[in-house]
């Protein structure tokens, strides 16, 4: 019985974790359809920049409330994170503002257009910081 109530405090504590993240990272916006290239591009507009897996866990702590990952826990967790799907070079998210806030566009959200980090990976890169902790 202690067993099972650890495991379900466990999973409810990560479940609220990961939810925090998602209205933490809730602001990086990225244009999900947007080439290598367009990336780039974007870059150079000042109001783009990219945002890494390794900044991502350099930061995840103060968001989920543990503790900092070690360089080389950030590096496992990067690894990890690239075998997952993640992309390895990170995203290009916009910097000054979150696009879309309040809109009603149906096209926002969708995978194809403008989507939030957290929306579309938060849960996972979560999942993998608890991970790293074990590494």
């Amino acid at each position: 019985m202690n067993v099972r109530r650890t495991t379900v405090s466990g999973v409810l504590a990560l479940t609220m974790l990961a939810g925090s993240a998602t209205a933490a990272l809730g602001h990086e916006c990225f244009i999900a359809s947007r080439s290598a290239q367009g990336d780039a591009g974007a870059t150079h507009a000042g109001v783009w920049t990219r945002l890494t897996l390794a900044d991502i866990f350099g930061f995840i702590n103060t968001i989920v409330g543990g503790p900092a990952l070690s360089p080389s826990q950030i590096d496992w967790a990067v690894a990890e994170g690239v075998s997952e799907g993640l992309p390895a070079n990170g995203w290009v998210v916009r910097s000054d503002k979150t696009i879309g806030e309040g809109s009603q566009n149906p096209n926002l959200a969708n995978g194809k257009g403008l989507d939030h980090l957290a929306d579309v990976y938060g849960a996972q890169v979560v999942g993998i910081y608890f991970q790293a902790l074990g590494h």
